[in-house]
């Protein structure tokens, strides 16, 4: 998707071209709105909803209510 077209010397080192950050902030995009099958919740949660989730069960382990368990895909 990016290639050396979509990258410039600028600044002191290589940064990404106007285009280079469109085709990348599409393709993000696009991934945070792909799905996955979440095992415990059994149904399908975006990527945007599972970091959700995550903060969530970082904010309740950070007041002291649960141990923080992290997700681990299992593909």
């Amino acid at each position: 998707m990016l290639a050396a077209k979509h990258f410039e010397q600028k600044l002191g080192g290589i940064v990404l071209n106007e285009k280079g950050r469109q085709t990348f902030i599409t393709e993000y995009e696009n991934r945070l709105k792909a799905t996955i099958k979440h095992e415990r919740l059994k149904r399908n949660v975006s990527y945007r909803q599972l970091i959700l989730l995550e903060l969530y069960k970082l904010q309740k382990h950070l007041m002291g209510e649960k141990p923080f368990e992290p997700f681990i895909a299992r593909w």
